[in-house]
């Protein structure tokens, strides 16, 4: 599942090919579901004859800022993908889903899982929706820092893992950075949350910036069919410490990296340099 770098190298990547300031001219959909609080018909007259103005990004949602105080919000969930491509270019019409027509350019929803989301509101809705007003802060907003972390889990009886992964915790953190955030951080991820220190949160927090921040300059992690532009692969995967790295050697003390399943999430660790806190 595309996580928040890479959420926000798929922003990145829309507004850096101009999908910005373009009337949407058409839309066209194969797979009505997708819509989940309004119809097909609906979506499309809630954009159609709009200009997008800015594309921002809550946690692991897209949200698209329209003319008029439109505002659309879309969930990629397992394998979705946004595409900016010229209307005549070949696209995969069986997992193309969403096409939104701008002339001679159109945004592509790519998704073989059929899993993402499309919803519509106005700037005066989106953040009270039932999507967005859950979510905690993600780590690279300015008000997350580690009082925040420590006030949402400290009384958590739950692994410290699982409690980075509850997105009303703090949002946009996935399997892939919750496993080299905690390498960072030297804290075994069945470590229970409520056993963790003032030093263990401060230690999160700032390892939870520098990483996240690392994967958005590399246009995020592809380990499997990740793309944040039409064939193009983000690159963290070649920095990543202990995420795919079964019986490779611990960076730090050369032990042999292991996985073990955490609440049935397969999670990846240093035995001798993550010790669990009893």
């Amino acid at each position: 599942m595309p996580e928040l770098p890479e959420v926000q190298s798929v922003i990145d990547s829309l507004k850096e090919q101009g999908c910005l300031n373009r009337t949407i001219t058409g839309v066209e959909s194969i797979m009505p579901k997708l819509f989940k609080n309004c119809s097909y018909k609906d979506f499309s007259e809630h954009i159609l004859e709009e200009k997008i103005k800015d594309i921002t990004r809550k946690g692991k949602y897209l949200i698209f800022h329209l003319t008029n105080n439109k505002v659309f919000v879309v969930h990629l969930r397992m394998e979705g993908k946004m595409f900016f491509e010229n209307n005549d270019d070949y696209y995969d019409k069986k997992h193309v889903l969403v096409r939104i027509e701008m002339g001679d350019k159109e945004i592509r929803y790519h998704d073989t899982r059929r899993f993402g989301t499309f919803t519509i509101y106005d700037e005066t809705t989106y953040l009270n929706s039932k999507e967005i007003s859950k979510l905690g802060l993600d780590p690279l907003e300015k008000e997350f820092d580690w009082k925040y972390l420590k006030k949402n889990i400290e009384k958590s009886n739950r692994a410290i893992k699982t409690a980075l992964l509850d997105q009303e915790n703090l949002s946009g953190i996935g399997n892939i950075y919750a496993d080299e955030i905690l390498f960072a951080s030297k804290i075994h991820p069945e470590t229970i949350s409520n056993k963790l220190s003032d030093n263990d949160f401060k230690k999160i927090v700032e390892n939870a910036k520098i990483i996240l921040l690392k994967a958005v300059e590399n246009k995020g992690t592809t380990i499997s069919t990740y793309f944040y532009k039409k064939e193009q692969k983000g690159e963290f995967q070649k920095f990543l410490q202990v995420h795919t790295k079964k019986d490779f050697d611990c960076t730090n003390c050369k032990s042999k990296i292991i996985k073990i399943k955490v609440n049935g999430r397969g999670t990846y660790l240093c035995p001798k340099c993550q010790k669990i806190k009893i």
